[in-house]
């Protein structure tokens, strides 16, 4: 087995409500689960930045689903790389919301997502992921 990471991006095509959220969480889980895929879901809205992580071929399969999911649009590769262990690997799919009050309290969290510096700031992004990966709201 291939183990690869895999991050990307995506706006929202919709309004994301609790229950728009849930029904999402609901429908892909058993979908990673059934291929060995764990990760996080970050949703800042209406932006999602997401954490895939298990067998390349499983990861990328992922991903093209995603991809063509008419919930996203301007999807972005951030980050495809071989990694030696999971950083979420309880998680089918972790998964939170930041809210405008919880984007407040990160100085610089909106100006590091709309600049340049995001695509090439994997190890930021993952950090941030990992600092909600135990607060599952769903």
């Amino acid at each position: 087995m291939s183990l690869h990471c895999l991050i990307y991006t995506s706006v929202a095509k919709q309004k994301m409500t609790d229950n728009c959220l849930k029904s999402l969480l609901d429908r892909t889980r058993p979908k990673n689960s059934a291929l060995s895929v764990t990760g996080m879901l970050l949703y800042i809205d209406p932006y999602f930045v997401q954490i895939l992580e298990g067998d390349l071929e499983d990861v990328c399969e992922t991903f093209t689903r995603i991809s063509k999911d008419p919930i996203h649009h301007k999807v972005s590769l951030i980050l495809k790389k071989p990694i030696t262990e999971r950083n979420f690997a309880n998680l089918a799919m972790g998964f939170n919301k930041v809210s405008e009050k919880d984007i407040d309290s990160f100085v610089s969290l909106e100006a590091f997502y709309k600049s340049e510096s995001f695509r090439k700031q994997s190890k930021e992004i993952i950090e941030l992921l990992e600092m909600f990966k135990n607060e599952t709201l769903f």
